[in-house]
């Protein structure tokens, strides 16, 4: 491993009666990346980064855009006590105005993240500098210009959903959760990038019989676009999560994830592109007559999609990254035409409704140029999130809980029972067939499948309220009324008999008239 250490100004010394430790950087971990020695891979004419005392001036690597620099991320040593400024060239891509209003951020363990106190493009300088109003508390820190998220956090993860019993390999991994490896190879440093595995695997519930959407979730294209893969796994989390919503929404749709396309670049911390291809975008070679010209990861990915899912979806959603946009002022999804009018989309947007919706051409050889020509899908899409100041890991996995439950709002149909996509008289049966029946026993999504609604462990008259106000609002009120007169009077189940003259507003046998009050919508609704 190779550091950089430049002497020490020992200015310490005068203020507090000791000397501090030399500053050293290093970026050669998973993800890293900051031009430490002289080479052409500076962004700045070849001169790397350097420290003079408590003031750091940092190079970028300007391995995909010449001359211009998009992700930094390393370490800083021997900083504690110290209030350092960093400095940094505003040669940034896109241009230096899209530094306006960024933030970066540091970390003592690579875990939790804090936003820098002082940002500021210094335009006159040609320069972006950051640093804190207080000293580091310890030796060592991270610094990187937002959230990373590192190989080995996918590894992690992969291993924890597939401990999931709703999480099961695809075809293309013959058994394992692993669909290939990465071609690896030399990054624009020099640096040797191992070869490592490329992921795929399904979300959903097995048993279930019910028709069902194929959904293809897709991150990590580009390696310097680290919140998409936030956002991927707050949705993948919920997923195979214990909330009933996440059990019915298994039951209606099968989820085909890869979550990081781009291994080899993210390790190498490229800006964009991968260490195969380092002149190319991966996000323009999604085109199985070109071969994916070339690029073994992405060919990877796109042939198990297609082999795994049939060439046929309903839904792709590809979650990236960007830079701060003035055009689009908050996290956006690139649409298609009518595709921004699909029911999921507006769900998401009434979830969210600070996202931004922008027009997609759909000409590019992009994943979502992929997902609707190659995989048939009807919405195919390529989801951004921005750096944006104060919005830390724990946002995007919100706004990933929030794509699930935006899916939940679609798909799933509140009082379907049975998961057949429809709420009809057979869910009607089911909830008579259980009435007053206690169900607290029972897993949540079997307790809900026999008719216990609202999550309280009863099969009670709140549940039968609840079905009713969803019939009605899907069929109308002369609907519902329709389905309660054609049961026939039970004789074994009284529960259901005095549920079903409540809903209906007739007062049951031996029973007083005023519980009929109880054919309001349910509590909270």
């Amino acid at each position: 491993m190779r550091r950089l250490t430049l002497a020490t100004m020992f200015v310490g010394a005068l203020l507090a009666g000791e000397a501090y430790a030399a500053i050293t950087l290093d970026a050669d971990f998973d993800s890293g990346s900051l031009c430490l020695f002289a080479s052409n891979a500076c962004d700045d004419n070849g001169v790397p980064s350097s420290v003079s005392g408590s003031v750091v001036t940092l190079v970028g690597r300007d391995n995909f855009n010449a001359g211009n620099w998009k992700w930094i991320n390393f370490r800083a040593s021997g900083v504690a006590g110290q209030t350092v400024q960093f400095r940094i060239g505003d040669d940034f891509t896109t241009g230096s105005n899209n530094l306006v209003g960024h933030s970066m951020v540091y970390s003592y363990d690579q875990e939790n993240w804090s936003f820098f106190d002082n940002n500021q493009l210094q335009s006159s300088l040609d320069r972006y500098t950051f640093s804190n109003n207080t000293p580091f508390t310890q030796d060592q820190v991270y610094v990187a210009y937002g959230v990373p998220y590192p190989t080995s956090r996918v590894e992690a993860k992969v291993d924890s959903w597939g401990a999931s019993p709703f999480v099961t390999p695809l075809a293309s991994g013959a058994g394992s959760l692993v669909i290939g490896r990465s071609p690896g190879g030399v990054d624009d440093i020099g640096r040797t990038i191992p070869r490592q595995n490329l992921y795929g695997f399904r979300v959903t519930d097995a048993t279930s019989a019910a028709p069902k959407e194929k959904i293809v979730l897709l991150g990590g294209t580009h390696a310097n676009e680290t919140l998409g893969n936030w956002t991927l796994e707050g949705l993948v989390d919920f997923l195979v999560s214990d909330d009933l919503r996440a059990a019915q929404l298994r039951q209606r749709a099968d989820f085909y994830v890869y979550p990081l396309a781009n291994p080899d670049g993210r390790y190498a911390g490229m800006n964009r592109t991968t260490v195969q291809e380092q002149g190319v975008d991966p996000n323009r070679v999604w085109d199985s007559a070109s071969i994916y010209n070339g690029q073994t990861d992405i060919r990877t990915i796109g042939q198990s999609m297609r082999f795994d899912t049939g060439g046929n979806v309903d839904y792709l959603v590809d979650f990236h990254s960007t830079v701060n946009k003035s055009e689009a002022p908050y996290h956006f999804g690139y649409l298609f035409g009518s595709m921004s009018s699909d029911p999921f989309w507006q769900a998401v947007l009434d979830r969210e409704p600070q996202l931004v919706t922008q027009g997609a051409s759909l000409v590019d050889f992009t994943a979502a140029k992929f997902g609707r020509d190659e995989l048939g899908a009807d919405v195919s899409f390529t989801f951004e999130t921005q750096f944006l100041p104060g919005e830390n890991s724990d946002r995007f996995l919100a706004l990933g809980e929030n794509f699930g439950l935006s899916w939940w709002d679609t798909l799933v149909s509140d009082g379907d029972l049975d998961f057949d996509g429809d709420l009809d008289a057979a869910d009607f049966q089911i909830l008579l067939a259980n009435a007053e029946t206690d169900l607290s026993g029972l897993a949540p999504i079997d307790a809900y499948a026999a008719g216990d609604l609202d999550g309280d462990g009863l099969n009670s008259i709140l549940d039968f309220v609840r079905f009713k106000s969803r019939y009605v609002a899907l069929h109308g009120a002369a609907a519902f009324a329709a389905l309660a007169a054609g049961v026939p009077e039970p004789v074994t189940f009284s529960g259901a008999a005095v549920m079903i003259a409540v809903l209906t507003a007739i007062p049951p046998r031996g029973a007083a008239p005023a519980v009929s009050a109880l054919s309001n919508s349910p509590p909270g609704e």
